[in-house]
């Protein structure tokens, strides 16, 4: 079989649970769980609260059912089956995120209803970016890309709204970061993946200390922190052996721009 078809039933349960379960999140209330810890000396004092959870239910049903959607995939390669399960995992959870800030209202039914949308399309492409013979796999591409880097603008403003310290944005922003630049490599015929991720991740880094410290608001912090992220994800993408270095950063600095013209105007 070369081409196979998603399979429909898998995708509409799957599809449906991760709804549901948005779709339960402002009728469902509980008071916050205080969490004490200590760790190497650090305190953690957390409030783990109802909408905590279903943020990570969500997470799960996505990559509980990423994986019953793929694993009878004939092309699948059993070594790659996590790095399927990376973008709709963080999609479901992500998303999740406005659900919870945004009043119950026209405006929460329009962001449930565009988020719904994303979960299916995310799912189907996911599956369609298992052969890169198939038909569909550009339009995958197409797809997860640009899904990948507004994952990582929500996660950066959710960050920085929520107050983080610094080595928690560090853990969290930065793991996010690693694994969808994991995840679009595996997208690309690049080469050295490995250390491309390394090196980008540690210069993503170095620059989130920075931006942690400047005086942004979440919005211009995320969109700053992403511009830098969708130059650094290109860039790794570069493996034309025709082009120089200098056009090859040129080319990586056009989709970081559109991010810190928008920081530059909204930090104003």
């Amino acid at each position: 079989m070369k081409n196979p078809s998603i399979p429909t039933d898998r995708l509409s349960i799957i599809s449906a649970l991760i709804i549901l379960n948005y779709a339960l999140m402002p009728f469902i209330y509980s008071p916050a769980i205080p969490i004490n810890l200590s760790i190497l000396g650090i305190n953690f004092d957390l409030q783990l609260q109802y909408a905590d959870l279903m943020v990570l239910s969500a997470s799960s049903f996505a990559a509980i059912g990423t994986y019953w959607l793929i694993y009878d995939h004939p092309n699948m390669k059993r070594s790659d089956t996590l790095i399927h399960l990376i973008l709709p995992t963080l999609a479901a959870g992500a998303m999740s995120i406005p659900l919870n800030v945004i009043s119950i209202g026209p405006a929460w039914w329009v962001v449930f209803a565009l988020v719904s949308i994303l979960i299916i399309f995310t799912l189907v492409a996911e599956y369609y970016s298992i052969d890169p013979e198939h038909s569909l796999f550009a339009l995958s591409k197409i797809i997860l890309v640009p899904l990948a880097i507004s994952l990582l603008l929500l996660i950066s403003i959710s960050a920085r709204s929520a107050g983080y310290r610094l080595y928690l944005e560090i853990a969290v922003l930065g793991i996010a970061f690693a694994i969808i630049l994991i995840r679009l490599n595996s997208l690309f015929p690049t080469v050295e993946r490995k250390s491309k991720t390394f090196l980008s991740t540690y210069l993503f880094i170095q620059i989130l200390v920075v931006c942690h410290y400047l005086p942004l608001s979440s919005i211009p912090f995320g969109l700053m922190l992403t511009g830098f992220a969708s130059f650094l994800i290109n860039l790794s993408f570069a493996s034309d052996p025709q082009k120089n270095q200098f056009a090859i950063i040129w080319d990586a600095t056009y989709y970081a721009l559109p991010f810190l013209i928008s920081a530059f105007f909204f930090f104003r």
